[in-house]
């Protein structure tokens, strides 16, 4: 009996210390788990601070070199400034503007008053220096008529040419080729052709042997009895019209270069009867005559 009681006593015992063990193993978890949450949260809480003052730390030396670098350029500035360096673009840039402003008015003032007649005879009148024709000249017809021909080219190309310049024997001249060939591509836009042409009735003869142009007779460039006067003159591009009125003159009286009718008995009325007489239009390009009408 007493053994069955020291028994049950025991059991008991066992069964309080299993108890306490029990309770024990869960506190000392719930006491683990906080300790090392705790832990968790504070080293984090570390990193994060550890984090934010490195970046801190960047954006301060970001701020600086910016500021810095912006001290600089005022600084720059400052002194370019007070030695006076900016002032050459302003005087260009003034300078520009006036430049502009002066071709503006200028362009306006060309497009809003056109040239007049005297002003474009002033300019462009040496265009018919030395275009002109005897009028006994076989080629009389062809001029006035606007055929020009090779033989008529020739003819005008003397008139440009010194002629007390080349050789002259007792009753004829020489003309090197060379020299023909130059004048002639001056004042004329074709091919330059070898050919024997008709001086005022001196036979001008192109020679192979020679390479040049030998006359019959002493070269005289005879005046013309022809008179002209500028009417109109139109430019276009690189086109120059060239407007005249021409009439023959003897003795103070005009005739009609092709009929030889008698229009006026006073040579001051030639722009009075320009429907009667010889109206001519010349057309330059490049400076070079390319047509008579």
């Amino acid at each position: 009996m007493v053994k069955k009681k020291e028994t049950e006593k025991v059991v008991k015992k066992s069964s309080k210390e299993t108890i306490n063990i029990e309770s024990l193993k869960e506190e000392l978890t719930e006491y683990i788990d906080k300790s090392i949450k705790k832990e968790f949260i504070s080293e984090l809480e570390k990193s994060y601070k550890r984090t934010i003052r490195e970046k801190n730390k960047k954006i301060i030396i970001k701020n600086m070199f910016i500021t810095g670098l912006l001290f600089i350029i005022v600084c720059l500035v400052f002194i370019m400034n007070k030695n006076n360096y900016f002032d050459k673009f302003f005087i260009e840039d003034n300078n520009t503007k006036q430049v502009k402003v002066t071709k503006t008015k200028e362009e306006n003032t060309n497009t809003e008053e056109e040239p007049t007649l005297d002003e474009l005879k002033e300019e462009y009148s040496y265009l018919l220096d030395n275009i002109y024709i005897n009028e006994n000249s076989s080629y009389l017809s062809d001029y006035y008529n606007g055929n020009l021909t090779s033989e008529l080219k020739n003819y005008l190309t003397l008139n440009f040419l010194d002629i007390d310049s080349f050789p002259q024997e007792d009753n004829y001249q020489i003309i090197d080729k060379e020299s023909f060939t130059n004048e002639y591509q001056k004042h004329f836009n074709d091919k330059y052709q070898n050919k024997t042409f008709n001086y005022n009735g001196n036979l001008i003869r192109y020679i192979n042997k020679l390479d040049s142009y030998l006359s019959d007779d002493i070269i005289n460039k005879n005046s013309t009895n022809i008179i002209r006067e500028i009417t109109d003159i139109k430019v276009s591009d690189d086109k120059v019209l060239i407007t005249t009125t021409e009439a023959l003159s003897y003795d103070n009286k005009l005739y009609n270069i092709i009929t030889n009718e008698e229009i006026s008995d006073d040579i001051n009325d030639l722009l009075s009867y320009t429907d009667k007489l010889n109206t001519v239009t010349y057309t330059f390009e490049d400076n070079k005559l390319i047509s008579i009408k």
